[in-house]
């Protein structure tokens, strides 16, 4: 580097035709240094920067004494985000009591505390919270009553698409799959 500035000075030195010269073979020279010594690309460290950056989940608030339609709501809409965001298994619990106001805070506390009482592995993965919430929110006899909708469903003045809807609402929440008939 030394002798490439002394020799660029000296082509300052001499005359303007000759200076031009002197600048084109300093060029070459940078250039040839600068093919060896080359920054990694800023989109590479950028995409390093995402794959370590947590991404941020806002889950609706759950209070905990609202009606089973409202539970039921609040659990389909944390999957959905769930799988958009992509939130892997060991998040999916701590994230999900966060979201919990109210009634749903102090239960899911005092669940913590008995199962640390009782010497019980704490709750880790999203279905064994699921199930527990389930069994807290959802009553045994949820079930039949909602076969029991299902099978007293009417249409009277509801236009034919609300309908649709509430039967297909109800047979969801069921978990009844419609049969496709043979071909």
């Amino acid at each position: 580097m030394v002798k490439e500035r002394d020799e660029y000075n000296k082509s300052k030195k001499s005359s303007h035709a000759s200076s031009s010269r002197g600048d084109d073979s300093f060029r070459e020279q940078n250039l040839r240094i600068n093919d060896y010594y080359q920054a990694t690309p800023r989109r590479a460290r950028k995409e390093r920067q995402e794959n370590t950056k947590e991404v941020r989940v806002d889950l609706p608030y759950f209070h905990g004494k609202e009606n089973v339609e409202t539970y039921l709501d609040w659990e389909m809409k944390v999957e959905q985000l769930f799988a958009c965001h992509k939130v892997s298994e060991e998040r999916k619990v701590p994230l999900a009591t966060l979201s919990f106001q109210s009634n749903a805070m102090f239960w899911w506390t005092t669940l913590e505390r008995d199962r640390r009482l009782h010497k019980d592995p704490p709750i880790e993965y999203w279905n064994d919270h699921k199930g527990a919430l389930r069994r807290r929110h959802i009553p045994s006899y949820y079930n039949r009553e909602l076969m029991d909708k299902l099978q007293r469903l009417q249409q009277k003045t509801m236009s034919l698409e609300e309908y649709r809807q509430k039967m297909e609402l109800y047979m969801m929440r069921a978990f009844i799959r419609e049969s496709e008939p043979p071909p």
